[in-house]
């Protein structure tokens, strides 16, 4: 699977992939420590699991995280609006 390709051009055996993929998807809580060593960036999750990046992986990953947590920010907040007009 190529993990580069945008997700509207998956063919259906990747989709199928991604779909198992999320379906083992663990709750993640709030990283321990975050730091960086050899030039790499290191992420320590609740749970003790250990992340290695590479810098420019670790700027796209936040962006993309923040962008997607301001998203459901955004949509929790018109499902609650939309619940109280009805």
């Amino acid at each position: 699977m190529d993990l580069d390709k945008p997700r509207n051009l998956l063919n259906a055996n990747e989709i199928d992939q991604v779909i198992s993929n999320l379906a083992g998807a663990k709750r993640y809580g709030d990283p321990r420590q975050v730091w960086v060593e050899d030039g790499h960036v290191f992420v320590e999750g609740h749970d003790g699991e250990i992340v290695s990046m590479t810098p420019a992986v670790a700027i796209k990953m936040g962006r993309m995280l923040g962008e997607a947590g301001a998203a459901s920010l955004i949509n929790n907040v018109m499902d609650e609006s939309a619940k109280k007009s009805v």
